[in-house]
């Protein structure tokens, strides 16, 4: 019983090695540019958001300068109490863009670094596709 459990364990010890050998340049290659499409996924998905938030913050800057020309509208005509409500409104429209510009500069640096991990790919791969042939 235990000389046939001592040449079981050795024999998975030596096949186990056999197995898990390291994946030919080939399979690496394949799995460099499956990992350089994921990448390139997000480095759309990056692009798409930052177009996104462009876009809300040159829609927020309107509403700004929209409340901006209301409060000059009533200062003109002498109505304090409605300038005072449109400048509230206008300095919350611009901390909503401050917001906004906080948030397509987070999604900036998230490109800057998906394109610097692409590059790396590219270059592994190409590395594991000098070795094939």
């Amino acid at each position: 019983m235990k000389s046939t459990l001592l040449v079981t364990t050795l024999i998975a010890a030596i096949s186990l090695p056999v197995l898990a050998q390291a994946p030919t340049p080939v399979d690496q290659v394949k799995q460099d540019n499956a990992q350089i499409r994921r990448d390139n996924r997000d480095i759309g998905k990056d692009k798409q958001d930052i177009r996104k938030d462009d876009r809300k913050i040159n829609e927020e800057r309107r509403e700004r300068n929209a409340d901006q020309r209301q409060e000059d509208r009533d200062i003109k005509k002498g109505d304090l109490k409605d300038a005072q409500k449109m400048e509230r409104k206008r300095e919350h429209e611009q901390h909503e863009i401050n917001k906004a510009k906080r948030d397509r500069s987070k999604d900036a640096s998230e490109l800057k670094k998906d394109r610097k991990e692409k590059a790396e790919d590219v270059h592994r791969r190409n590395e594991d596709a000098g070795k094939v042939n």
